[in-house]
């Protein structure tokens, strides 16, 4: 399916997700080093915690709102909400004013807004995309989110200590910028439920708990959940505790022992992450294609495992050449599971209770950020090989828990493990 074949909607979104996706990616993965510097390491952590409890409660209730009121309605709220706290973020580190208080005020602004947008987001285009068209509109969506990252990257690596204010001010300008165009293009494709499916209890109308208690009781859907939750955490390392570590001791580092070109360690996170978004987009469909006939859980386990092995490696590593040899490594293991095991979870989600599901499902992320927000408090007490070697301990436990759901799994989709139906991650 080509991309002009989209619902306008789905079309509308991808360009704004891109635009601002790539402004967002020169300043929301250095964040926790901006806290670790101004308030020290202990705060950076605590503050990541913070902000994925915000975000946790904000898309429970996007999630079941969205469901209630409409996408639409959701999404406007949510963005203009980002949009103001970036440009208070950006009045904050101003040549007129230094707040790093006001700027961590705002960053929990824009979890909590992240959280009511991206449940009625994700709705919006399963509510618009036909379900023969989902796959393909699945993996132009991942693969133009990773685009846009994939030069934001290093971008970012470079201008973020010095154009903090200018990359503020533009991420918050284009935030309002996808307002206005989600506010004047976007048609609102939800309808209010007479009723439940057949067979379906239906949540009580207004009862919030009521509605998220049928999702938490989904045994096999919470587990892959919580081993999801887990396995984020291991690569979200990379712009928390690795990222962090890096900054501290890399200090212009030869690439080569032999050699006299030099990087430190900000700008290595930014090579590490935009070699991560570079090979996604260029190899995914390569990838994909190398195991459309090996399909099964095994080649999945073992791409788990190249990329758990890879981001514990990278924790405990100060040698440029290898961490971008390794990260190679890792982003293969990344491309050969995330297909695989995303595709498992498309037929287990009801229609009547979409966005409650994804709402649920966003917590993977959120929970693995709250995760990797504890390993920058642990990283500031235990050395590197410790934390590589918990790095590497949460992702196996992780593995474990998704291979005991995996017969379910299976089943439920009528072992139709199909490859290249990919679900973007958050950026």
């Amino acid at each position: 399916m080509r991309f002009q074949d989209f619902h306008p909607n789905v079309k509308l979104r991808i360009i704004m997700s891109f635009l601002t996706g790539a402004l967002g990616s020169m300043v929301v993965p250095f964040m926790s080093v901006y806290f670790a510097k101004t308030l020290g390491a202990t705060a950076a952590g605590l503050v990541a915690i913070l902000n994925i409890v915000v975000g946790l409660v904000c898309a429970t209730l996007g999630g079941y709102y969205a469901d209630r009121v409409g996408r639409k309605r959701m999404m406007l709220i949510s963005e203009a909400a980002t949009a103001a706290a970036y440009l208070v973020m950006a009045a904050a580190n101003s040549p007129w004013c230094q707040s790093p208080v006001a700027t961590l005020a705002m960053t929990v602004v824009v979890s909590a807004s992240w959280g009511l947008h991206k449940p009625a987001m994700e709705a919006m285009l399963i509510d618009v995309t036909e379900p023969h068209a989902r796959q393909a509109m699945y993996r132009i969506t991942y693969w133009t989110n990773n685009l846009s990252m994939a030069a934001a990257g290093m971008i970012g690596a470079f201008l973020f200590a010095d154009y903090l204010f200018e990359l503020f001010l533009a991420v918050g300008l284009m935030t309002f910028v996808s307002f206005a165009v989600t506010w004047i293009f976007i048609t609102e494709a939800w309808k209010r439920p007479d009723g439940g499916p057949t067979g379906a209890a239906e949540p009580t109308k207004g009862k919030l708990w009521a509605n998220y208690r049928q999702v938490l009781q989904d045994k096999v859907f919470m587990v892959y959940v919580g081993a999801f939750m887990l396995l984020l955490s291991v690569e979200i390392n990379l712009v928390n505790y690795i990222g962090i570590r890096l900054e501290k001791e890399m200090r212009l580092t030869p690439w080569l022992p032999w050699t006299d070109w030099q990087i430190d360690g900000m700008q290595m996170l930014g090579v590490l992450r935009t070699e991560n978004t570079l090979l996604v987009v260029l190899l995914s469909l390569v990838i994909g294609a190398l195991i459309k006939q090996r399909s099964d859980s095994r080649i999945m386990y073992a791409g788990l495992l190249l990329n758990v092995a890879g981001y514990s490696f990278l924790a405990c590593s100060n040698q440029p050449a290898l961490l971008v040899l390794v990260m190679f490594a890792a982003t293969v293991g990344e491309l050969i599971y995330v297909p695989l095991s995303q595709a498992l979870l498309v037929n287990i989600v009801p229609d009547h209770a979409r966005s409650s599901y994804m709402a649920i499902n966003g917590m993977a992320y959120r929970g693995g950020m709250m995760l990797s927000g504890v390993n920058i408090i642990l990283g500031g007490m235990l050395p590197g090989w410790g934390m590589a070697l918990i790095i590497f301990m949460t992702g196996m436990a992780g593995l474990l828990m998704l291979r005991s759901v995996m017969p379910a799994l299976e089943k439920a989709n009528g072992r139709s493990t199909v490859p290249g139906t990919v679900v973007s991650k958050p950026a």
